[in-house]
């Protein structure tokens, strides 16, 4: 089976990018997602262009940090910072969500991955907003114009128009929180027997701007240590199991 260790938070802050980059060199991680926004993004740039090999998405952004396209009226507030992740679910709730301003911000955020010479090869987002209705399908269609792969919650959604848009076969989201020892990965690996799996992780070393923005902190340190660690690296040698990019399905 190819199985996607996918970094989540890539450009988060510095602490997060050298921790995505040790599990890339030293772990079992392929891949990972950039978020155009935040304030590591350009120091994520340059470690990219260090570590080819590191396939990179793009993590597109509707509740965290600063948008890059500006201020809106329903998506930021008036500096320009991006509305709470209940607020965002509220305000769509009661169809008070823009959706051309919802467009105009994804659309950027790839814009300016690809100026800063990042070529993506897949989409998925922070909170997982891109799986709200309506919001999914202008995240499939930028994926298609794109053409890149993406995360995706319902599959079924891979047809007709959107016909041609990859995704691994299985995606799990579980590795996280109390849940990020040895075990724990083996467990969720022996649940699939598709052909491909994305396994969402948040490495990170922390540093002041992770601790003091995220609520999602101290255990990413606990994610690297497992995905750096040589018995899981030996774990998934002797299963057959190739550990790959979104480039390689």
């Amino acid at each position: 089976m190819k199985i996607i260790f996918n970094a989540d938070d890539f450009g988060y802050s510095k602490g997060v990018n050298l921790g995505i980059v040790e599990a890339y060199q030293n772990g079992l991680v392929r891949s990972t997602t950039i978020m155009a926004g935040m304030p590591g993004f350009e120091h994520a740039v340059g470690l990219s262009k260090q570590n080819p090999g590191l396939r990179i998405g793009v993590h597109l952004t509707l509740t965290a940090g600063r948008s890059v396209g500006g201020v809106y009226k329903t998506i930021t507030d008036g500096d320009g910072l991006f509305i709470p992740l209940k607020e965002l679910e509220k305000r769509m709730e009661h169809c008070e969500l823009d959706m051309s301003e919802v467009e105009a911000e994804y659309e950027a955020q790839i814009r300016r991955v690809l100026a800063a010479g990042v070529k993506p090869d897949h989409f998925d987002s922070h909170h997982h907003t891109h799986n709200l209705p309506v919001v999914n399908d202008i995240f499939l269609w930028l994926a298609k114009k794109y053409r890149v792969r993406v995360r995706i919650y319902d599959k079924t959604l891979l047809t007709g128009e959107y016909a041609a848009v990859r995704s691994t076969s299985g995606f799990d989201d579980t590795f996280y929180g109390e849940t990020t020892e040895e075990d724990d990965i083996k467990e969720l690996v022996g649940r699939y027997s598709g052909d491909s799996l994305e396994v969402m992780c948040h490495p990170a070393y922390l540093d002041h701007a992770l601790l003091e923005t995220s609520s999602y902190n101290v255990k990413r340190v606990f994610e690297l240590k497992t995905l750096t660690s040589r018995s899981m690296k030996a774990f998934f040698l002797e299963q057959g199991h190739e550990l790959c990019s979104f480039s390689d399905l």
